[in-house]
């Protein structure tokens, strides 16, 4: 699934989801997603408060 970021316009590709095995957020979802072979992770929530799915045609 690709999205654009609501600031900067920009297009990623969501990967998948992941849960957070760190101590402080141990089972916290998370989305990872990439754009031009760079990967990121964000927690979820905030994820979907900063990306829109992509419309078709664009």
């Amino acid at each position: 699934m690709k999205v654009v970021h609501l600031k900067t316009g920009n297009i990623y590709e969501v990967i998948g989801e992941a849960i957070n095995a760190t101590n402080v957020n141990d089972g916290e979802i998370v989305v990872i997603y990439q754009k031009d072979g760079q990967m990121f992770v964000r927690e979820k929530k905030e994820f979907y408060e900063k990306f829109q799915p992509q419309e078709d045609g664009e």
